[in-house]
């Protein structure tokens, strides 16, 4: 079986290298440049990568669609130059083929943020038959014949480090994308994941009247069943939070808290949420479920709300009412796994 990693580029010297390091040396590499001006084509062709240049026309797809057809590998699996795959990838790989022959998958997408790190997963792998194509001209997703592509998850962790506040300043996403994003929606004024993309976007920047706008249009639309709804619902309630509307919030959630048993991130949020609006009762119930529920591998979540800084914030609450030995019992919990406010909290009681 043979593997093609297909890459779309542009002036991606300071990262392109680690990228390439990380891909298992028996892979077929395209990387598909759009007009790089610095060390980016020659890094990739030392590195024995196949190297076409494309005029970009402001639609992912179709760079996706074009550098896929220069693919020669039975599969296709997608990286950007700002992600790196782990050690044991062609294992995982071939695993997954034996289990699930001519099917798509999904891969475990780990963000690394300024000070946290969020997950998700996409589909980033799919057979290489000339049946499978990208639609969309941003946020781009692959299609089996005239519908969104049916897929499994892969237990292959990607690390991206574009969202690293420099690198992502650097790279001046949000103008890039912005544009993509508002042209899309003249288009397809009634799409909920890329309104939700545009809260996204306006969230980062903390432009929380533009999030909140956007991500109410999202979920007006009703796409209960989608992954990116209740990932939405969340991020509203926080920037309602932001702009001192918690118990709007709380009132929000509380609609959909038994919807998603497995989504952490929703009760982690409402016992902030408790803690805002002083409903003390509900304090410890949320973060005890988002324990229960521990870390998620389906939706886009932020790595800790079910574990480390759930337990912490169940410290934080007990010290407040005054059980000492129970704090004491969550913090050691959020202790062990590194988390250093609980750490410091420790030292005091």
């Amino acid at each position: 079986m043979k593997v093609s990693v297909c890459m779309i580029v542009k002036n991606e010297q300071d990262c392109i290298k680690n990228a390439l390091a990380s891909i298992p040396p028996d892979y077929e590499v395209i990387v598909l440049d759009t007009g790089s001006t610095d060390q980016t084509i020659q890094i990739a062709q030392s590195s024995g990568a196949i190297v076409k240049s494309y005029a970009w026309n402001d639609n992912f797809s179709d760079a996706r669609n074009y550098c896929h057809s220069f693919a020669t590998g039975d599969y296709i699996l997608i990286l950007d130059s700002d992600e790196t795959l782990p050690a044991n990838t062609n294992e995982i790989v071939n695993q997954f083929v034996l289990q699930y022959p001519k099917m798509c998958a999904s891969v475990f997408i780990k963000n690394l943020m300024e000070d946290e790190i969020k997950t998700h997963r996409m589909v980033r792998f799919y057979p290489n038959d000339g049946m499978y194509l990208f639609h969309g001209i941003v946020h781009e997703q692959v299609y089996y014949k005239d519908a969104p592509a049916e897929f499994k998850p892969m237990n292959l962790t990607v690390t991206h480090y574009g969202y690293e506040q420099e690198h992502y300043d650097q790279k001046n996403k949000i103008s890039r994308y912005l544009p993509l994003y508002k042209k899309h929606l003249e288009e397809n004024p009634n799409d909920g994941y890329m309104l939700y993309q545009m809260g996204k976007i306006y969230f980062a920047q903390n432009d929380y009247s533009s999030t909140i706008r956007y991500l109410m249009q999202s979920l007006n639309i009703g796409e209960a069943d989608r992954l990116y709804f209740p990932v939405a619902l969340v991020m509203l309630g926080y920037a309602l939070k932001e702009t001192g509307r918690s118990l709007e919030a709380e009132q929000l959630l509380v609609n959909f808290e038994n919807d998603y048993p497995d989504f952490p991130d929703l009760p982690f949020l409402q016992g902030l949420l408790a803690m805002d609006t002083g409903n003390i009762q509900r304090i410890a119930p949320a973060f005890q479920r988002a324990l229960a529920i521990g870390e998620s591998t389906k939706y886009t979540s932020v790595a800790g709300v079910g574990t480390y800084k759930a337990a912490y914030n169940l410290g934080v609450y007990y010290e407040i009412v005054g059980n000492t030995s129970k704090a004491k019992e969550y913090y050691l919990s959020s202790a062990s796994e590194g988390y250093k406010p609980a750490v410091e909290r420790l030292k005091f009681l």
